[in-house]
């Protein structure tokens, strides 16, 4: 494919000139398209985005210096070249600030143009190729390998977005980790035992729970801010009683674990336990009891090994931070997700972890989903009893007595999720529409500012710049610029036919700050001056 150009010049035949004289194709180019100053240029590149733009500085209501400075702020990957008469200093001095490819004097010959082409297409192949070589991306994912795989076995541990086992087990094979078991439980200690926090105690640390935890196919042992993280992870193959020989056989490596520890260090380090999942998304679990865990050190000083267990009655309450975590993530497949993901999770939010609780902490438990649920909808101006499979009025809190076991509230929740899911994800695919449809009415209403323009209109709204100008295009067949200036142009016809106001005046009233400007716009547009519009229309 051709390299896109946009020449921008104001006068007419220099341009025209340049673009017929030149052998575009020969060198790789394309012309897309042609300005005579900077807004109109502005206008071209939101709409075409040309890879390079040829531009004259000195023009008429945007000058090349102040369209330059916009191209780099909003389209910053185009390639600038400056084509001009005006040999000044400063120019160059801000052209180098705005990292312009190229400042060419004019007058230029067709040669001097080819030769600028040649350059400018040579630059342009080999940063391509730079981006794209394989080699060089190689050598730099492998030089970030380390920090890459690191940054995973963190994020098992703090993950705030849903991710599935598989995607979880996907992502530990190509980093080399071993996740597709079905045993998994999370050792933790902390390295900052000292007043001060020494880097080179801790790396000892590290260096001890590798060499003794890493024989015979151990966890994966890392460093997370102030605390030495060990996973450790194994396979029942649906093996009887596999559960209690996997703790047994972790408590002897933490115990070993612990006692080169005391062997080195002249001061106390417990260690924390978690207990035992059965997916990779029960390890973040894990984990936080284990610092859990290690918050009874101090009322336990004498133990070494402080598993979370021995600590709190297991299933006695469901800890908070992994029910808003499993509860969470359930919202966000509701609002965000497919069916399969929703299902996904509701089974995930009763499943194990809630299995032991007795009928009336089930129901407790069920009424906090049913919260989060009604918050969600009530975002979308709805209530919970909108969604009533046969129509009649629901007693959400009512029903809750008739879950009583987790096979009831499953079903009961799915239905009710795929509903919500249904109509709000129907909502979500018209909203575009509702605020395109806000921003033509700002547009009615604010045109006739001169400050008033995009930045104004997505502030309003609250929507990035970016995704707006993409969706109001798509919408509406315009870009925000070409909308507001048809807008404005439409009420100029108004005011030309239906008064007699100077062409200054009617350009003022509708947001112009130019005279020439608007004449300049409304002949381009419409084919014609406004007074030759004037007198075509009475």
């Amino acid at each position: 494919m051709p390299y896109k150009i946009l020449l921008v010049d104001d006068e007419t035949p220099v341009r025209e000139g340049i673009r017929d004289r030149t052998p575009w194709e020969a060198y790789g180019f394309s012309i897309v398209g042609e300005a005579g100053n900077g807004i109109e240029a502005l206008e071209i590149i939101d709409e075409l985005h040309p890879d390079v733009v040829i531009t004259d500085i000195r023009m008429p209501y945007l000058d090349g210096m102040e369209l330059i400075k916009q191209i780099r702020y909003s389209y910053p990957p185009i390639t600038i070249i400056i084509l001009s008469g005006y040999d000044e200093f400063t120019y160059a001095q801000q052209a180098i600030r705005y990292d312009v490819s190229e400042y060419v004097l004019k007058p230029v010959s067709v040669e001097d143009i080819c030769k600028l082409l040649e350059r400018t297409a040579k630059r342009l192949d080999e940063d391509i190729i730079r981006m794209q070589d394989q080699n060089r991306l190689k050598n730099a994912y492998q030089q970030a390998l380390p920090l890459i795989k690191e940054k995973f076995l963190v994020s098992l541990l703090t993950s705030v977005h849903q991710v599935s086992d598989d995607s979880f087990i996907a992502k530990a094979k190509e980093y080399g980790y071993d996740l597709a078991g079905d045993e998994f439980v999370v050792a933790t200690f902390e390295t900052d035992h000292k007043m001060e926090n020494d880097p080179l105690q801790a790396m000892a640390m590290l260096q001890i729970a590798e060499e003794v935890l890493h024989k015979d196919q151990g966890p994966n042992v890392f460093q997370f801010e102030n605390q030495i993280i060990a996973i450790f992870t194994g396979n029942s193959f649906n093996q009887k009683h596999y559960d209690s020989n996997f703790m047994k056989k972790t408590f002897r490596q933490v115990e070993q674990l612990h006692a080169y520890l005391s062997k080195y260090f002249t001061f106390p380090i417990p260690i924390g336990l978690g207990t035992l999942g059965h997916t990779p998304s029960t390890i973040a679990l894990s984990y936080r009891q284990a610092l859990a865990a290690l918050n009874y050190s101090s009322f336990y000083p004498d133990q070494n090994i402080l598993y979370i267990s021995d600590l709190e009655k297991p299933n006695a309450k469901l800890e908070k931070n992994n029910f808003e975590t499993l509860c969470s993530n359930f919202i966000i497949s509701v609002k965000m997700g497919s069916e399969e993901q929703m299902i996904e999770n509701v089974d995930k939010l009763f499943g194990e972890q809630v299995a032991l609780l007795s009928i009336e902490r089930l129901q407790s438990y069920i009424l906090g989903i049913l919260s989060a649920l009604n918050e969600l909808v009530v975002e979308y101006s709805y209530s919970l009893s909108d969604f009533n499979d046969d129509q009649e009025t629901r007693n959400f809190f009512s029903e809750i007595g008739t879950l009583t076991t987790l096979g009831k509230a499953r079903r009961w929740f799915s239905r009710l999720a795929g509903n919500i899911q249904t109509t709000i994800s129907g909502q979500r695919q018209n909203s575009h529409i509702q605020f395109v449809e806000q921003a033509k009415a700002l547009i009615n209403t604010h045109f006739q500012e001169t400050g008033f323009g995009l930045d104004e209109v997505c502030d309003s709204i609250g929507i990035s710049p970016s995704y707006f100008s993409t969706t109001f295009k798509r919408e509406t067949g315009f870009s925000f610029v070409q909308y507001l200036t048809n807008t404005r142009l439409s009420r100029a016809k108004e005011l030309l036919i239906k008064t007699e106001d100077k062409t200054y005046e009617i350009a003022r009233a509708i947001g112009f700050t130019e005279p020439n400007y608007f004449s300049f716009c409304f002949k381009r547009y419409e084919g014609c001056s406004p007074s030759q519009y004037r007198q075509g229309h009475r």
